[in-house]
């Protein structure tokens, strides 16, 4: 994602360099401790996901702190090199997005429309977050174009997967978008919203961008397939 942005905006990828490994470190800590913080829907939309990360919830814990460890590390090193001390201070706050949106992320749950919404937020900050720290690159209409064409296509992502969990979400009284508008229309939204994302990356980045887009959402899609065709052989508990 961040290479597409970089393309989008005819940024330099050797003049952001370490700094593309940002958003993958920060989502890892985010995605890993969110998991470790079970609730009671995900032991009724994903049992066999749930066992094995109890199962594994030392070498779990370990690794995304050694994530956001190594992020914090990437981000304080380009950080200090920033020509005013206000933007050092502005990032180093930045790059505490990941710890906010652990810990304040249940609470937007409450919510249908405000957790997608948080979750598009804060990728779309973390996509957009390296480039602006380590080039010149400000903020422009285009960068906000981006911005936005990430939002749409990572909030379609959000609740084109809370369709499957909406049994578990109503047997748990959570609401989402998916459960209001039912499977059908939800599909129709996530469709609209992603053309709607590629739409703009292609007419701000030209071809290569938008086909890198598209190919990005298949090998997504090809796993998000896989990952539900598989029926695993027995179920796991914690203590096996």
């Amino acid at each position: 994602m961040v290479i597409i942005t970089a393309l989008t905006l005819d940024v330099s990828l050797s003049a952001i360099g370490v700094g593309l490994l940002l958003p993958a470190l920060g989502v890892y800590f985010i995605y890993v401790e969110d998991r470790r913080k079970i609730s009671p829907e995900d032991r009724i939309n994903s049992t066999y996901r749930t066992a094995l990360v109890e199962r594994f919830d030392t070498p779990l814990r370990y690794t995304s702190l050694a994530s956001l460890f190594v992020y914090q590390a990437i981000t304080l090193y380009f950080a200090i090199d920033l020509s005013a001390t206000s933007q050092t201070v502005l990032a180093l706050l930045i790059a505490q997005l990941p710890l906010v949106f652990v810990y304040t992320y249940d609470y937007s749950k409450r919510y249908p429309l405000i957790d997608s919404a948080y979750v598009a937020v804060v990728w779309a900050v973390l996509i957009s977050f390296p480039i602006f720290l380590t080039t010149a690159h400000r903020v422009t209409v285009s960068t906000v174009a981006v911005f936005v064409a990430w939002f749409a296509i990572i909030f379609a992502g959000v609740e084109s997967r809370n369709v499957s969990d909406v049994a578990g979400d109503n047997e748990v009284n959570r609401t989402t978008v998916a459960s209001i508008l039912g499977p059908k229309r939800t599909g129709y939204l996530g469709l609209a919203l992603k053309v709607s994302g590629l739409s703009i990356i292609y007419g701000l980045g030209g071809a290569l961008p938008a086909l890198l887009t598209g190919l990005y959402l298949l090998y997504l899609s090809l796993f998000r397939e896989l990952t539900q065709s598989i029926t695993p052989p027995r179920e796991y508990s914690p203590d096996d």
